[in-house]
């Protein structure tokens, strides 16, 4: 167990392990997903974890302000050093994360952006194009997908590797218990 610290209601919140983590932000369900065998392939990494969106998606005011109180509540078993974006519609979530973890770095596998004008309404489109102009900016690197689902992530794997999310050590995932969250 980490050290513990005062979150700002004055509740004990303990530091996540040392272990590093990659989080896959999917657009949606994982099954059907145009990139499912790529983002599968990463799961079998242990020190991978995915996010899918709620089911429910707040209005765009609010949407901001929902990522952030996401990205606070959320709790992994390691530290998030890296995160993949694989669709525009997620960035509000990607953003908050970035700001909530110090270390985290932003990889994008960008869709067509051909695609993402056709989306929807035009409000839709309008939005899906800025925040994937937004993630294209702020990514640290832009990931290629060649043909239907042909993803180039070698610098990724790299990445991965370099920040030990990809390790030979065994990895054991820490849960909290429910006393140590009552304290």
């Amino acid at each position: 167990m980490g050290p513990t610290r005062m979150d700002r209601r004055g509740r004990r919140d303990e530091d996540p392990p040392d272990e590093s983590l990659g989080i896959l932000l999917l657009p949606g369900k994982l099954e059907g997903f145009e990139l499912e065998a790529h983002a599968r392939d990463l799961l079998s990494i242990p020190r991978v974890v995915a996010l899918e969106p709620s089911s429910v998606r707040a209005p765009r005011f609010l949407r901001d302000a929902a990522s952030l109180r996401q990205a606070r509540r959320l709790k992994f078993p390691g530290r998030p050093r890296l995160v993949v974006l694989y669709h525009p519609a997620q960035y509000p979530l990607a953003r908050a994360l970035l700001g909530h973890y110090e270390e985290l770095e932003l990889w994008y596998v960008a869709p067509d952006r051909v695609t993402l004008a056709a989306a929807g309404g035009q409000a839709s489109a309008e939005e899906l194009l800025e925040s994937d102009e937004l993630a294209r900016v702020n990514a640290r690197h832009v990931v290629a997908v060649v043909g239907d689902a042909d993803v180039q992530d070698g610098p990724l794997r790299l990445r991965l590797r370099e920040l030990e999310v990809i390790s030979p050590r065994a990895f054991v995932p820490v849960v909290p218990s429910r006393r140590s969250r009552r304290l």
